[in-house]
């Protein structure tokens, strides 16, 4: 009997080699994983099969191409028409985004931006009631509170005007807010709803866009999500986000970005759209002068992989003057570290302001941000913790160049989720964040490397722990 176990054992550790040395990890992520597998046989199997697997992303992303490819390619032929040429040669971070990430600059755009929610759900509403053809809406999460009711009911009321609604959800994300009753009332009515996660085994890849597209031509993304927290607050704790309003080519990007969310959520053959795929791309409103880009990431992408890590990572090392950051979670990769590091010590500005109050999960979150935070206090990273509640993901460089969007500063965004941001390049609106940073900062706590110096023993063997976890969170 002792002989059959030795022989199941010997085969179990086949089989982890096999899972492991062909899949496409880090090698200390795939260490990490054949402890896990090797200590753990059924437990580290099953967290394996679920969370660990690189492989089962890659063939869902080959099984959707090759079941909708004939859309995606239109998709890119439509968008790709936009005229590519400039005066003067790129920047780095344009020429990155259109090379590695096939993402179109184009410099008619307006944007509006809203840091708090009141204003910004005030004009998305009034935008989604002049709907005339259609309403494009993704959030990661929907709250089933005033202002989810509100979205829902203004969605129905449209519906019933014979506007096309189509609304996208993230299975995860919606799952604790109770939204579903209310999700099928607006399907009932005659709106498209789809999840964008269905499958158990994607429960670790995540949809964390926020998106809304109207009539082809106004479109909204950016940090928050859809609930009365984003208006009100949390707990007596003033919540701070920041979102965009953009007209102009741009939005055709947005656009392309939502379609193929839909396709790629879809089981079906036939995609579900009322008309054909070109008339969601009317001329847009090229009232403006702002140069931007929409960056993204998402299942339906070819093999370049890690586009948030690489497109920020390139941002960030071609700052020659100042880097500014927001993120209300900060555990970024040992390269990332060392670059703004390396850029503080070269005498860059780099500043990075995190929230020190959460909706929830506070004890963890701050934990986990601590540990990380600990590697650069001192180097010559100014760190500062917003005494409210922080949640915009958004990134200041140099005197020229903005980030806007649903990035945060750790490995779940850069690395697995399916994310988006807009990147402008425009002085004067640097200069107007500028400004909107250096008012955050009057409700902001310096955390200097002394407060990191005088923590107990407990304290910091309790943030180590944590931070083992920090890729799930």
């Amino acid at each position: 009997m002792r002989h059959i176990h030795y022989l199941i054992y010997i085969c179990y550790l086949f089989l982890i080699i096999f899972l492991i040395f062909f899949d496409r990890k880090k090698p200390m992520q795939r260490f990490g994983w054949i402890l896990v597998l090797t200590f753990l046989p059924g437990v580290g199997l099953l967290l394996y099969w679920f969370i660990g697997s690189d492989n089962l992303l890659a063939y869902r992303r080959r099984k959707i191409r090759k079941r909708h490819g004939d859309v995606f390619h239109e998709l890119e032929e439509i968008v790709d028409e936009t005229d590519r040429s400039f005066e003067t040669p790129p920047s780095k971070g344009i020429e990155f985004h259109q090379k590695y990430c096939g993402s179109i600059f184009t410099d008619d755009n307006n944007v509006e931006i809203y840091t708090t929610g009141g204003p910004k759900f005030e004009q998305l509403l009034r935008d989604l009631e002049a709907a005339e053809d259609h309403i494009h809406v993704q959030y990661f999460t929907i709250h089933n509170d005033g202002i989810g009711r509100k979205l829902i009911d203004t969605l129905i009321e449209k519906v019933n005007q014979g506007v096309e609604v189509k609304l996208l959800y993230d299975g995860f994300g919606c799952l604790p807010t109770f939204i579903l009753p209310v999700l099928r009332k607006l399907r009932k009515a005659g709106g498209s709803v789809l999840s964008i996660r269905p499958y158990v085994r994607t429960i670790n890849y995540r949809n964390h866009r926020k998106v809304v597209i109207i009539d082809g031509k106004i479109g909204y993304l950016g940090g928050m999500n859809i609930g009365d927290q984003y208006k009100y607050g949390v707990k007596g704790k003033h919540w701070r986000d920041t979102h965009v309003r953009v007209t102009g080519s741009v939005v055709h990007d947005l656009q392309k970005v939502f379609l193929s969310d839909w396709t790629a959520s879809t089981r079906r053959t036939d995609i579900g759209l009322r008309h054909e795929l070109r008339h969601y791309f009317p001329v847009p409103n090229t009232t403006g002068n702002l140069g931007a880009q929409i960056v993204a990431s998402g299942l339906y992408n070819n093999d370049n992989e890690e586009i948030m890590n690489l497109s920020y990572f390139n941002l960030i090392s071609h700052t020659k003057k100042r880097v500014w950051i927001q993120t209300p979670y900060f555990r970024p990769s040992e390269i990332m570290i060392n670059t703004l590091k390396t850029l503080a010590t070269l005498g860059v500005d780099v500043r990075i302001m995190i929230s020190l109050f959460y909706a929830s999960g506070g004890l963890f979150h701050r934990s986990t941000n601590n540990y990380f935070l600990r590697h650069i206090v001192g180097s010559g990273v100014k760190v500062f913790g917003y005494t409210n509640i922080m949640h915009a993901k958004t990134m200041l460089i140099d005197d020229h160049a903005l980030c806007i969007g649903t990035v945060n500063l750790n490995s779940r965004s850069l690395e697995i989720d399916d994310e988006i941001y807009a990147y402008f390049e425009s002085k004067t609106l640097a200069t107007e964040y500028e400004q909107v940073f250096n008012r955050d900062l009057k409700h902001c706590i310096e955390l200097d490397h002394a407060k990191f110096k005088n923590q107990n023993l407990l304290s910091r063997a309790a943030e180590s722990v944590m931070s083992f976890l920090s890729p799930f969170s």
